[in-house]
Protein backbone atom coordinates (compact mmCIF):
# COMPACT_ATOMS: atom_id res chain seq x y z
CA UNK A 1 0.00 0.00 0.00
CA UNK A 2 1.14 3.56 -0.78
CA UNK A 3 0.51 6.69 1.62
CA UNK A 4 -2.75 8.53 0.85
CA UNK A 5 -5.07 10.85 2.18
CA UNK A 6 -8.81 10.36 2.97
CA UNK A 7 -11.00 13.11 3.02
CA UNK A 8 -14.34 13.84 4.21
CA UNK A 9 -16.48 17.39 4.10
CA UNK A 10 -19.65 17.80 6.04
CA UNK A 11 -22.16 19.68 7.87
CA UNK A 12 -20.80 18.89 11.39
CA UNK A 13 -18.57 15.87 12.77
CA UNK A 14 -20.03 14.35 16.49
CA UNK A 15 -18.38 12.34 18.56
CA UNK A 16 -20.37 9.84 20.36
CA UNK A 17 -20.58 8.64 24.15
CA UNK A 18 -20.04 5.32 22.62
CA UNK A 19 -16.56 6.26 20.73
CA UNK A 20 -17.81 6.17 17.60
CA UNK A 21 -17.72 9.29 15.13
CA UNK A 22 -20.51 10.64 13.19
CA UNK A 23 -20.58 12.27 10.33
CA UNK A 24 -23.31 14.56 9.12
CA UNK A 25 -24.50 15.99 6.10
CA UNK A 26 -21.53 14.65 3.80
CA UNK A 27 -20.19 15.75 0.63
CA UNK A 28 -19.88 14.06 -2.17
CA UNK A 29 -17.67 15.88 -4.67
CA UNK A 30 -19.43 18.99 -4.92
CA UNK A 31 -21.87 21.19 -3.18
CA UNK A 32 -24.60 23.39 -4.24
CA UNK A 33 -25.94 26.47 -2.70
CA UNK A 34 -28.73 28.91 -4.19
CA UNK A 35 -26.69 31.81 -4.13
CA UNK A 36 -23.44 33.30 -3.98
CA UNK A 37 -21.76 34.60 -2.13
CA UNK A 38 -23.24 32.25 0.48
CA UNK A 39 -22.49 31.90 4.46
CA UNK A 40 -21.98 28.68 5.46
CA UNK A 41 -22.94 28.31 9.09
CA UNK A 42 -20.60 25.30 9.42
CA UNK A 43 -18.44 23.60 7.39
CA UNK A 44 -16.46 20.54 8.89
CA UNK A 45 -13.33 18.29 7.07
CA UNK A 46 -11.83 15.40 8.09
CA UNK A 47 -8.29 14.57 6.67
CA UNK A 48 -6.70 11.12 7.24
CA UNK A 49 -3.23 10.83 6.33
CA UNK A 50 -2.05 6.65 6.04
CA UNK A 51 1.21 4.99 5.21
CA UNK A 52 2.48 1.82 5.79
CA UNK A 53 3.24 1.26 9.46
CA UNK A 54 7.31 0.61 7.54
CA UNK A 55 7.28 3.58 6.26
CA UNK A 56 6.18 6.19 8.85
CA UNK A 57 5.57 9.67 9.23
CA UNK A 58 8.57 11.77 9.95
CA UNK A 59 7.37 15.19 9.41
CA UNK A 60 3.47 15.90 9.01
CA UNK A 61 1.66 19.26 7.87
CA UNK A 62 -1.77 19.76 6.59
CA UNK A 63 -3.27 22.79 4.89
CA UNK A 64 -6.85 23.30 3.38
CA UNK A 65 -6.95 25.40 0.36
CA UNK A 66 -10.13 27.37 -1.33
CA UNK A 67 -8.62 27.40 -4.68
CA UNK A 68 -5.42 28.65 -4.07
CA UNK A 69 -5.14 30.57 -1.06
CA UNK A 70 -4.66 28.61 2.20
CA UNK A 71 -7.38 28.84 4.60
CA UNK A 72 -6.48 26.36 7.41
CA UNK A 73 -3.31 24.74 8.48
CA UNK A 74 -2.16 22.31 11.00
CA UNK A 75 1.80 21.23 11.48
CA UNK A 76 2.24 18.01 13.67
CA UNK A 77 4.78 18.43 16.49
CA UNK A 78 8.04 15.99 14.83
CA UNK A 79 8.25 14.82 19.17
CA UNK A 80 4.87 13.57 18.82
CA UNK A 81 5.15 12.38 15.48
CA UNK A 82 8.77 10.56 16.84
CA UNK A 83 6.94 9.11 20.00
CA UNK A 84 4.49 7.01 17.52
CA UNK A 85 7.82 5.95 15.52
CA UNK A 86 9.53 4.14 18.43
CA UNK A 87 6.13 2.19 19.51
CA UNK A 88 6.18 0.94 15.75
CA UNK A 89 9.96 -0.17 16.13
CA UNK A 90 9.06 -1.98 19.52
CA UNK A 91 6.17 -3.92 17.09
CA UNK A 92 8.14 -7.26 15.60
CA UNK A 93 9.13 -7.08 12.04
CA UNK A 94 6.80 -9.98 11.17
CA UNK A 95 3.74 -8.57 12.39
CA UNK A 96 3.57 -4.96 10.52
CA UNK A 97 3.22 -5.81 7.03
CA UNK A 98 -0.57 -5.24 7.92
CA UNK A 99 -0.67 -2.37 10.18
CA UNK A 100 -0.93 1.08 9.15
CA UNK A 101 -0.26 4.37 10.59
CA UNK A 102 -3.35 6.64 10.49
CA UNK A 103 -3.08 10.30 11.84
CA UNK A 104 -5.86 12.48 11.51
CA UNK A 105 -7.26 15.80 11.84
CA UNK A 106 -10.54 17.51 12.22
CA UNK A 107 -11.10 21.34 10.48
CA UNK A 108 -14.19 23.41 11.71
CA UNK A 109 -14.89 26.65 9.81
CA UNK A 110 -18.13 28.39 11.62
CA UNK A 111 -18.96 30.61 9.64
CA UNK A 112 -17.62 30.05 6.16
CA UNK A 113 -18.26 32.79 3.80
CA UNK A 114 -18.01 31.44 0.33
CA UNK A 115 -17.71 34.66 -2.68
CA UNK A 116 -17.73 32.86 -5.83
CA UNK A 117 -16.99 29.48 -7.28
CA UNK A 118 -14.16 27.75 -5.69
CA UNK A 119 -12.60 24.69 -5.22
CA UNK A 120 -11.90 23.04 -1.31
CA UNK A 121 -8.88 20.96 -1.55
CA UNK A 122 -6.87 18.97 1.44
CA UNK A 123 -2.93 19.13 0.69
CA UNK A 124 -0.48 17.20 3.15
CA UNK A 125 3.17 17.43 3.36
CA UNK A 126 5.24 14.86 4.78
CA UNK A 127 9.14 14.62 4.63
CA UNK A 128 9.41 13.41 1.10
CA UNK A 129 6.56 13.96 -1.18
CA UNK A 130 3.16 16.12 -1.11
CA UNK A 131 -0.32 14.37 -1.06
CA UNK A 132 -3.93 15.54 -2.10
CA UNK A 133 -6.84 14.24 -0.68
CA UNK A 134 -10.41 14.64 -2.32
CA UNK A 135 -11.56 17.95 -3.25
CA UNK A 136 -15.26 19.44 -2.95
CA UNK A 137 -16.35 21.97 -5.55
CA UNK A 138 -18.41 24.88 -4.53
CA UNK A 139 -20.99 26.16 -7.38
CA UNK A 140 -24.00 28.18 -7.52
CA UNK A 141 -27.28 26.01 -8.16
CA UNK A 142 -29.50 23.83 -7.08
CA UNK A 143 -29.67 19.97 -6.74
CA UNK A 144 -32.78 17.89 -8.15
CA UNK A 145 -33.70 14.80 -6.73
CA UNK A 146 -32.32 12.83 -9.20
CA UNK A 147 -29.30 14.21 -8.18
CA UNK A 148 -28.54 16.32 -11.23
CA UNK A 149 -27.12 19.57 -11.11
CA UNK A 150 -29.85 22.37 -11.79
CA UNK A 151 -28.42 25.90 -13.11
Amino acid sequence: MNRQVQTIFCDDIRQEVSGKTSYIGVYSDKMMVPQLPAFLPRLCVSVSAITPVNTPFRELAVHILKDDEVIANHKFDPSGIAVFTAAIEAIPQDERADRLQVVRSVFIFSPIQIDAPCTLQVQVDTEEEQLRGMSLRIEQGLLSATGMDLK
